[in-house]
């Protein structure tokens, strides 16, 4: 996981794979993010190439913490692999820019 802050934005990018062993590092890269207040988070999976249930979990909770503190949350680079788990999902909408 590498996460940058460019201007104003925090950027975390996530490639090779999500699954059950890789998703506790993932989290513990990201809890910090999720205390934060009024963070602009855009999340880069244009190299991730598998994505487990538990993976998903971890970013939907990433999503709810982020709006709860007043951020905002977006993915804005996917891979079709990945996009078609968040297709099947029903979360497309809630985490994409038209």
């Amino acid at each position: 996981t590498i996460i940058e802050e460019k201007n104003g934005v925090v950027v975390v990018s996530v490639q090779g794979e999500l699954d059950t062993d890789t998703s506790a590092q993932f989290q513990r890269d990201i809890e910090p993010l999720m205390e934060r207040k009024d963070t602009k988070v855009e999340m880069d999976l244009s190299k991730l190439e598998y994505m487990s249930s538990k993976a998903l979990r971890i970013i939907v909770a990433f999503h709810q913490a982020v709006m709860r503190n007043g951020g905002s949350f977006s993915i804005t680079k996917v891979t079709d692999t990945v996009q078609e788990v968040f297709d099947m999902t029903g979360l497309s909408a809630s985490f994409f820019r038209d």
